[in-house]
């Protein structure tokens, strides 16, 4: 038996290897720091002419979040392993805790490794190793300096190393943050002058990297996702304030779609799943991050006959207007506007119902119920059609015994979009 397990095992690397796309590269490139209103008000003052071109060229939210703690180490851990900070465990954000072991749930460096791709860190903060486990990564480079210092860097192992999959780190815009201020919205203050040129250098380090996929002829086969581990308010952040957890989110490249700026709400964790998918890879099921396939090129042009419906939109929370649990397939324009005004009731002003067009869409809904407490949640974790069905795997969550809950009601729900079928969809748990 124990044998018979080990060439299953065996089998299905070999059947991930053969999945993997190794002419593909992906480039994730985070703006440690990079708050999402100030790059917004740059790009539009033509300051950041990289992220603008990227903006003009592909798919982008300026309204992505990260976790809370919006902390770098617990961030950037979920923006590589597509689970939330409760599940991977990093916790801490002081340093690299090497007594702590590495992280203990897969990166995508581990997948992307197993797959027989190459892969590769260039990062300005020690305590990034906590995911860098051993043997998952084909160039691992610390440096210690600016964005400038690491671009040069980056571009080096995009030149020798080739690597199909690889994490660039700048930690410019978080280091002029705590030491000169981020800005407070609410309070009308004004980011620092040393934040606005941190965004400025990052911006042109970013540029490097770009000119670097094109000049080694690896743009046209490349997704650049150029995003945040967290924003920031006066000197600080780490907080559920909107300020520190809203993110940039842009991709661009070759493997990208010009879908410019998304509807869907986009998480830290589906940076990891996207690339995952813009390489050919397998998404995990249970991870929390999926991939945003409206940034991707192709991505709602898979083939349905027993295959995945990507999910290219959707929207969940735990507060919502309707109170009676339901399972619901949406198939026209007036029953979505129906739903999305019940979903939205209660709320001044209510939101402007998303275009969806029905022709190609369906709308699958899901609502859990009132509940007593926080720490309920319900998820359309997968869509897929077989033997002439369309099923939606679900999964359902509630508060452990014991555990530490808001005594609040909550209405858990979940909303996907997904390519329209003409097949009785099920939903399964």
């Amino acid at each position: 038996m124990r044998r018979l397990k080990l060439v299953f095992a065996l089998l299905a690397i070999i059947a991930q290897s053969f999945a993997a796309q190794p002419d593909r590269t992906v480039v994730i490139i985070s703006w440690d720091g990079g708050k999402p209103s100030v790059m917004q008000k740059l790009v539009k003052e033509g300051k950041l002419p990289t992220v603008k071109a990227l903006l003009s060229e592909g798919s982008y939210s300026w309204n992505a979040q990260t976790i809370v703690p919006s902390s770098t180490l617990p961030s950037h851990t979920s923006m590589v392993t597509g689970v939330t900070v409760q599940r991977h465990g990093v916790t801490w954000n002081d340093k690299f805790r090497e007594n702590e072991g590495f992280v203990k749930v897969p990166t995508i460096f581990e997948l992307a490794k197993k797959a027989g791709l190459k892969t590769a860190m260039v990062f300005s903060k020690s305590k990034l190793k906590q995911f860098a486990k051993p043997q998952t990564l084909d160039a691992e480079e610390y440096v210690g300096g600016d964005a400038d210092k690491v671009a040069k860097v980056a571009v080096k192992v995009i030149e020798e190393v080739k690597p199909n999959l690889m994490l660039v780190h700048f930690s410019d815009p978080d280091s002029a943050g705590h030491g000169y201020g981020w800005g407070n919205e609410k309070e009308g203050v004004l980011p620092s002058r040393e934040f606005l040129e941190s965004l400025q250098r990052c911006d042109k380090a970013t540029g490097e990297i770009v000119n670097a996929l094109k000049r080694n002829g690896r743009w046209q086969r490349a997704l650049v996702i150029v995003t945040a581990d967290h924003g920031g308010h006066n000197k600080t952040h780490g907080s559920a304030d909107p300020e520190d957890v809203n993110i940039p989110w842009i991709a661009a490249g070759g493997l990208a779609e010009r879908n410019g700026e998304l509807k869907q709400q986009i998480k830290t964790m589906d940076t990891a799943a996207t690339a995952l998918a813009a390489l050919g890879l397998n998404v995990p099921d249970d991870w929390d991050g999926k991939p945003v396939w409206a940034a991707l090129k192709d991505g709602g042009k898979v083939s349905m006959n027993g295959k995945k419906l990507p999910i290219v939109a959707e929207w969940k929370g735990n507060h919502c207007g309707i109170t009676e649990p339901k399972q619901i397939v949406i198939t026209d324009a007036k029953e979505w506007a129906e739903i999305w005004k019940q979903v939205h009731r209660g709320k001044i002003p209510v939101p402007k119902v998303p275009d969806i067009d029905f022709n190609k869409n369906m709308v699958l809904a899901v609502f859990m119920g009132q509940k007593p407490t926080s720490g309920y949640a319900i998820q359309i974790t997968e869509v897929a059609r077989s033997n002439g069905e369309v099923f939606a795997k679900l999964k359902e969550t509630a508060p452990t015994k014991g555990a530490i809950v808001l005594q609040v009601l909550t209405q858990p729900f979940h909303i996907v979009v997904v390519p329209k079928v003409d097949a009785k969809v099920r939903f399964v748990e």
